[in-house]
């Protein structure tokens, strides 16, 4: 019995919180420009690695219709390579949805997906003061996604 995948199950948890302490200290958010704007980051905790080649789309809501206001692909870093997704004169208050394409970044890389597997990860969100910065982490795998909109 291969027990590689169960083991990357049962430490997904512990690398997750390695990698945020790792890439999001309070150091890097005091570095980080002041202002508005949005970033985004994925890590692949299967590979172990930042997802290198994650298409995001980022989509503002209005009512029962989207508009996409940006497709990215993350680089060897899981970031976009512009930078952030909204910056000061671009970033808005109101509701938005970040599409991470994780389906399509399993296939790239050739890892084997269980059945039932998410194809794609929606996160739906709220921008209340578009001064601050908001900070979009995504954490995956072939098993199991986590995100979050965090300040700073």
């Amino acid at each position: 019995m291969n027990t590689l995948p169960l083991l990357r199950r049962a430490l997904a948890p512990l690398l997750l919180l390695c990698l945020t302490l790792v890439f999001w200290t309070p150091a890097a958010r005091a570095q980080a420009p002041a202002g508005g704007r949005l970033t985004a980051h994925v890590l692949d905790l299967y590979t172990g690695a930042p997802a290198n080649g994650m298409r995001i789309d980022l989509l503002k809501v209005d009512g029962t219709s989207t508009t996409v206001l940006k497709s990215v692909t993350t680089n060897v870093d899981g970031r976009p390579p512009e930078g952030p997704l909204l910056v000061a004169d671009t970033i808005k208050t109101g509701r938005y949805q970040a599409v991470v394409y994780i389906g399509d970044y399993y296939k790239r890389i050739g890892a084997k997906v269980p059945a039932g597997f998410h194809n794609r990860l929606i996160l739906e969100f709220d921008i209340l003061d578009p001064k601050l910065p908001h900070h979009l982490p995504f954490q995956i795998t072939p098993f199991t996604q986590s995100a979050s909109v965090l300040p700073g």
